[in-house]
């Protein structure tokens, strides 16, 4: 648990402003040493939807296991997304993803989204993971998809919101620097730090902001994960570089469709239905490939 509070405390973030702010309190309590509780330790579990035809009634299978091999054949793999995205998330979802791709008997993947973001460390490979499946994948946002989380929906095959009051886009990049030294003083505490006399560039862009007031290096470093993220989301929706999106405003869901981010708004059993038929037609062209091979 104690790794986990340092490595959230010392990590780069693409995450909506409002979330941000309210996790403030969680970092005060910690630094006063109270006990905290970073997020509930059973998210919602991934299950399967079965059923042989669109026309018939969805069954949902209470079966937890991505793997298993007595699910229904043309089976949809649902995984949710849900709350702020640590590396560790992004690193479980990649193995559900995993378990899915490899399973014959499940012919797509939906994402339920409901996420303002996370962690940069590991989304770009958990978006590239998705990119790279051979099955289709849909994403449904129930609430937000913002930053981080809008990186994972635009690496899916379609997307679908489920609210005209769904939260989308906050595309851009930012951080936030905190400096204890006060509170720190006031508790009778001091550090120096003392740099080895080759070790010159060390926290180098935090030093010069401390020392300086100068944000270059800092604005630097934001600027070439911003690329990073602006690039992928201009390739997984081919959206260009000039549009609004990219200025980091988050939007409702009608906007979001004029500017490309959802395909549509729709309903969740819409978007089971669609995974399903996207599944299908895909089976269709993999098995022609094949006969014809």
């Amino acid at each position: 648990m104690l790794n986990r509070i340092f490595s959230i405390l010392g990590a780069q973030w693409l995450i909506h402003q409002d979330t941000a702010i309210s996790y403030l309190p969680v970092l005060i309590a910690f630094i006063k040493g109270q006990d905290i509780l970073l997020k509930p330790s059973e998210g919602p579990k991934p299950y399967i939807v079965g059923w042989s035809s669109p026309e018939e009634d969805i069954q949902t299978v209470k079966w937890y296991r991505l793997d298993d091999e007595n699910i229904p054949d043309n089976s949809v793999a649902v995984i949710p997304i849900d709350g702020v995205i640590c590396s560790w998330d992004s690193v479980y979802y990649m193995n559900l993803i995993r378990q899915a791709e490899a399973n014959p008997r499940i012919n797509s993947i939906l994402f339920v989204i409901n996420s303002p973001g996370g962690m940069i460390s590991q989304i770009d490979v958990l978006a590239n993971t998705i990119k790279g499946l051979s099955k289709p994948t849909v994403s449904v946002i129930a609430g937000m998809a913002a930053s981080a989380a809008m990186w994972v929906s635009s690496a899916t095959n379609y997307r679908i919101a489920t609210s005209p009051m769904d939260t989308i886009g906050s595309i851009g990049v930012k951080t936030s620097i905190e400096d204890y030294s006060g509170m720190l003083e006031m508790n009778g505490i001091k550090i120096t730090d003392i740099y080895a006399s080759l070790a010159t560039r060390k926290d180098e862009a935090v030093r010069t902001f401390l020392e300086k007031g100068d944000t270059k290096l800092i604005s630097d470093k934001l600027d070439f994960v911003n690329q990073v993220f602006h690039s992928a989301i201009q390739q997984n929706l081919n959206i260009t570089a000039e549009s609004e999106v990219f200025t980091g405003a988050d939007y409702f869901a009608a906007r979001a469709q004029e500017l490309g981010l959802i395909n549509e708004i729709n309903t969740m059993d819409y978007a089971l239905t669609k995974a399903y038929s996207l599944g299908i037609t895909n089976k269709l062209i993999y098995q022609s490939k094949t006969i014809n091979f």
